[in-house]
């Protein structure tokens, strides 16, 4: 390779840099694994005023930290749901408990420290503030999805329920009004659902119950509760007389979309008075497409927020919305599309709405408001996909973010604005801190985790995603996220708050930084790590973290693209030493020269952070390499680029059929490179 293309095929190598959106920083204050020796799964968050945090979730594990074994213990066939209640930095288990039970959907704590807990959909259970006893434990006759707590205990449930719902005296919609659904032959139509709320008071008694709907299908997906006692819903709705207020925003009816049996509507906001008697307030929300709303909170100042999704290209949006255009894919009608956020005044007017996502972005389900009245919600803008934020903050006035972050997960906020995370391990590479309550992890497939983070301490690094350096991959196919590593690879790690203080090892060796940025570090993995797995520390002196854990193959190849996406038109070299593009093919017969990385250990050995030699003889991989496209002629370290750098020629075979998009694969021993389907490609003629 001459020294005039060096510099061109450098920047290839490093053109991932230039994708980085960059998400916040902030300082984080702990990170804990919650698990035993088989499977814990974090389901809900909740805190208290003295930042306590109590984790709702279920475990197979029968060695789980509980404390109090009165009501039930996990054991290896059948597991339980969990409650755990965390001290304010993490340190130490105040107190936990297992219930007989399937599934925690919520979980709620009132002002007392009394919890209440939602499970299996149906029954709503209240645990003393001690965590000893069971108050009372209520199931109710429907399908609940969310629930909240006001400060005198009083609990408020949301979800649905066919004909047959017990409502309560007085109730705003005491009959059932669903037609019969269009599913199966019609001689065996099922009926609809109504959407249902209902009110227990402190002792569990039903304070009131009450269907919410019309002729169509309709259910509540989340609830929340205001400072006069007021319940506010959100969810969806097929039925065009659906119950609306004089006031409501929007009093049209958009229509229904079908995909096979199902049927999809529009959003609807909703608010019952304390006595569940009279609907204060009641609007749809949506355009032509599927809309639902999924979440809703409310401010200090009784603003209700609300987040769904939508399909629908119309959806009502303000003046200087932050996103006023749909940014979501054209598809089958479904919830998955782009995402909303839309925030009413105490009296239902609305004070913005926006979309907030992209294309295929997942239903928001999480909303929380701060005093300031941002909001604060588990979807973010389209952006490049390294680093991929996963929450979002709007200003109060809808039009800009404060703030993104790449933390995923359930959250919750405190008073003072700090964040509280619940995440289950097997989604992303997972970091304690220092003196938190469990360090390691427990075992299994997947532990929970619990973190804590702010935004006025010096900003701390955050590890989001670690990929090949070319790929753009985390490493073999897996439905999450699997980390693999092999040495000698140069891997990108995204994340936030990294500075020139910050630490990179593997396996207690420094890891080589290639480039540093705030959101985004290119380094190699050391050539001397071993075994099967590397331990990777990312941390700064002050703030000791322990590592998070990937597995360390022999090879994990990846071969660098022509925009850096890890897919499509491959950085290539052509044999007169230009770059290979579908205007400039390659010749049948010719030599290509390709770049890749993770090819593993080279002879002769390489020291870690060196550069490649210029001239012969170069190292090379002690796994052989091959290509699907031909004989290679040579394999060995790229001239003058970082070690870890491979060049491979390959003499493209007589026998390919030309075309702008060839498939392209290498493979290093048994390892192959990008593993999609033509996802890296060459072009040939």
């Amino acid at each position: 390779m001459s020294s005039a293309m060096r510099p061109a095929i450098l920047a290839l190598v490093c053109a991932a840099c230039a994708q980085a959106a960059p998400p916040g920083a902030f300082h984080l204050d702990y990170a804990t694994y919650l698990g035993g020796s088989i499977d814990d799964l974090a389901s809900a968050i909740a805190v208290d005023s003295s930042g306590n945090t109590y984790i709702a979730g279920e475990t197979d594990s029968p060695d789980f930290p509980i404390t109090n074994k009165a009501f039930t213990v996990p054991y290896a066939v059948q597991g339980c749901v969990f409650v755990a209640k965390l001290n304010a930095n993490a340190s130490g288990i105040v107190w936990s408990v297992c219930l007989p039970a399937v599934d925690a959907n919520a979980i709620a704590v009132d002002e007392n420290g009394g919890v209440y807990l939602l499970t299996d959909g149906t029954t709503v259970t209240h645990l003393t503030a001690d965590g000893s006893k069971i108050a009372y434990s209520k199931k109710l006759n429907a399908s609940l999805t969310s629930i909240a707590v006001d400060p005198a205990g009083d609990v408020y449930a949301a979800g649905s329920a066919p004909a047959g719902f017990a409502t309560t005296p007085g109730a705003f919609q005491p009959d059932f009004k669903s037609q019969a659904c269009p599913i199966g032959p019609p001689i065996d139509q099922p009926p609809c659902a109504n959407a249902v709320a209902i009110k227990l008071n402190p002792s569990g008694a039903i304070a009131y119950a009450t269907y919410l709907g019309a002729s169509g299908i309709d259910q509540a997906n989340a609830v929340a509760v205001d400072s006069q006692g007021n319940a506010w819903l959100t969810g969806s709705t097929t039925s065009p007389d659906f119950p609306l207020t004089s006031n409501a925003f929007q009093t049209t009816f958009r229509g229904v979309n079908f995909s096979g049996p199902l049927r999809f509507g529009d959003a609807f906001v909703s608010e019952l008075d304390p006595a569940g008697a009279k609907l204060l307030y009641s609007t749809y929300l949506g355009g032509q497409a599927p809309d639902a709303g999924f979440a809703i909170a409310i401010d200090t100042a009784d603003s209700a927020y609300v987040a769904g999704a939508t399909q629908s290209t119309d959806f009502p949006t303000t003046p200087n919305a932050f996103q006023p255009a749909y940014l979501g894919a054209t598809a089958v009608p479904s919830y998955l599309g782009d995402g909303f956020v839309a925030k009413f005044s105490a009296s239902g007017a609305l004070i913005y709405s926006t979309y907030l996502g992209g294309p295929q972005s997942p239903p928001p389900t999480i909303l929380q408001a701060d005093a300031a009245g941002r909001a604060y919600v588990n979807i973010a803008p389209t952006t490049p996909t390294i680093p991929h934020a996963t929450l979002s903050i709007l200003n109060a006035d809808g039009a800009s973010l404060a703030n993104t972050l790449a933390v995923p997960g359930l959250f919750m906020l405190d008073p003072q604005g700090a964040i509280y995370f619940a995440n289950t391990t097997e989604t992303y590479l997972f970091s304690p801190t220092a003196g938190a309550l469990q360090t390691s992890f427990g075992g299994g497939t997947y532990d929970a985790d619990v973190m804590k983070a702010d935004f006025s301490g010096v900003p701390s690094p955050w590890v989001s995603t670690i990929v090949n350096a070319a790929s753009m991959q985390t490493g073999t196919p897996s439905y999450y996220p699997v980390y693999d590593v092999a040495p000698g690879e140069l891997i990108l790690i995204a994340g936030s708050g990294f500075d020139s203080e910050t630490r990179v090892a593997i396996d207690g060796i420094p890891a080589p930084v290639l480039s540093l940025g705030p959101n985004l570090i290119e380094a190699t993995v050391p050539f001397e790590a071993s075994g099967a797995q590397a331990a990777i520390t990312v941390d700064s002196p002050g703030e000791p973290r322990t590592p998070a854990i990937m597995n360390l193959y022999p090879a994990v190849p990846g071969i660098f693209t022509a925009d850096g996406s890890g897919a499509g038109q491959a950085a290539a070299l052509n044999e007169d030493g230009t770059p290979n593009s579908p205007l400039n093919p390659a010749a049948r017969g010719s030599v290509v020269s390709l770049f890749l990385t993770g090819a593993g250990q080279m002879t002769p050995a390489q020291p870690d952070g060196s550069k490649n030699p210029l001239f012969p003889p170069f190292p090379n991989p002690v796994l052989g390499v091959g290509c699907n496209l031909g004989p290679i002629l040579f394999a060995g370290a790229a001239p003058g680029l970082p070690a870890g750098v491979l060049q491979v020629n390959v003499r493209i075979s007589e026998n390919t059929p030309p075309s702008n998009s060839v498939p392209l694969y290498i493979y290093v021993g048994d390892y192959v490179s990008q593993y999609l389907p033509s996802s890296v490609t060459l072009a040939v003629k």
